[in-house]
């Protein structure tokens, strides 16, 4: 199972996200890696053992530019990058292609099934990434047919469109250290999808047990950055090299 440090950007700097809190996002402030630079933060991260990164362009998801200049500062670093630059149009998407080498489409970001249908096709089933955001337990989307559905009706509707790899992100508990959403979780696992995870990581035991269900990767951001989680404990446990 994949641990994937989460490098949150916005204003060109890594940001500590909490809650889907967005406007109140700062500047992370880690004891343990000490900066806010996405080159700086990357570079230490890959020291550490980290091979893949998650990025979440906060600015292109809002509506903004994607920060490009990030990605491929990252990728020049020999990261390998998987990133949510909130696809929204065919612009984005080709950047997305472009300069990810896993590619994110969101549901909250989606403006229909169609479009999703069509970045599928575009990014290929072995790079594409369905994120499948809830909050307060229901689907987060701009598409009528995902909007406040549930997350069995959406994964219904990826399993009809043909992803393969889907990451489940729990608004309400990024930031948290409330635990991941394991009922979110095992349906998607039941259903057969490759089922990453984001939203509440605590320790540890934490790991262990997502690692024990089958999930293919877990984002890990406020567990990693402040000391709950040391790289140390992730080699011990076989999760770094």
């Amino acid at each position: 199972m994949l641990v994937i440090p989460v490098l949150d950007v916005k204003g060109g700097v890594v940001v500590h996200a909490k809650m889907g809190l967005r406007s109140s996002y700062k500047p992370l402030t880690s004891p343990v890696y000490s900066t806010c630079n996405p080159s700086e933060l990357g570079l230490k991260l890959l020291r550490d053992g980290f091979k893949v990164v998650y990025v979440a362009d906060l600015d292109s998801i809002m509506g903004g530019s994607p920060s490009i200049d990030v990605l491929s500062s990252l990728r020049r670093l020999g990261l390998s990058i998987v990133a949510d630059l909130g696809v929204d149009s065919d612009y984005k998407l080709e950047l997305a292609i472009k300069h990810a080498d896993c590619v994110v489409v969101a549901t909250e970001s989606t403006p229909s099934l169609e479009f999703l249908s069509q970045s599928l096709s575009a990014i290929g089933v072995e790079r594409a990434m369905l994120s499948l955001d809830v909050k307060g337990g229901l689907v987060v989307s701009r598409c009528r047919e995902l909007s406040n559905a549930s997350l069995e009706e959406a994964a219904s509707k990826a399993e009809e469109l043909g992803f393969r790899s889907v990451l489940l992100i729990d608004f309400d508990r990024i930031g948290s250290y409330s635990g991941p959403n394991l009922d979110g979780i095992k349906l998607l696992l039941k259903r057969g999808f490759e089922v990453y995870c984001g939203g509440g990581v605590r320790d540890i035991a934490d790991l262990e047990v997502l690692r024990s269900l089958g999930v293919r990767g877990v984002l890990v951001a406020s567990a990693l950055y402040f000391g709950r989680i040391s790289v140390k404990e992730l080699r011990e446990k076989s999760f770094l090299q």
